[in-house]
C-alpha cells in the first residue's frame, strides 16, 4: 500500500522542478488544472499510469523498486507484548538521580541475594556430607 499523499507531493514537486503551474502540466497531460490540484492534494487515487504520464510530461521518469519488508523478530514482538507499561511509565518520571539510586539499591538487594544463595547451597553440601561419627560406625 502506498501513502497517496506522498504520490501527490511527488508529482506537485515534478511540476515544480520543470517551472510549470498546475494549468501548463494538465494541458500537456491532458486533462484540468483541477484534476492536478486533487492529486497534489492527495484527494484523487492516480494509477502508475497517471503518475508516469504527470512525471513524464515534467520531463521526468518514475522509478518503482522492490524493497523487503522488515522481518518482525518474534522473540522482540512476544517482550513487547509482556513488558509491563506502567513500570515503564513510572521509571520514566523519576529523575537521573532517582533511577540511579533505585539501580543500586536493586545491585546491593541482588548482591545480598546471591551471598544468601551460596549460604545455603554451602549449608546444604555440610549436611549431605555424613559426619565422622558415622563412617566410625560402619567399620566392623
Amino acid at each position: 500500500m502506498y501513502n497517496i499523499r506522498a504520490v501527490g507531493r511527488m508529482v506537485q514537486e515534478a511540476r515544480q522542478l520543470a517551472h510549470l503551474t498546475q494549468r501548463e502540466l494538465a494541458e500537456r497531460v491532458g486533462t484540468s488544472q483541477s484534476a492536478i490540484a486533487k492529486l497534489e492534494q492527495g484527494d484523487a487515487n492516480p494509477t502508475i499510469d497517471t503518475l508516469a504520464r504527470c512525471t513524464e510530461a515534467a520531463g521526468l521518469t518514475v522509478q518503482l523498486t522492490l524493497v523487503p519488508l522488515p522481518v518482525a523478530d518474534a522473540v522482540v514482538a512476544i517482550y513487547k507484548r509482556d513488558v509491563d507499561r506502567t513500570l515503564l511509565r513510572e521509571n520514566l518520571l523519576k529523575s537521573v538521580h532517582e533511577r540511579l539510586r533505585s539501580l543500586g539499591e536493586w545491585q546491593a538487594d541482588l548482591h545480598g541475594l546471591q551471598h544468601a544463595v551460596t549460604r545455603a547451597r554451602s549449608k546444604k553440601v555440610a549436611e549431605a556430607r555424613p559426619s565422622p561419627e558415622h563412617k566410625n560406625r560402619e567399620k566392623p
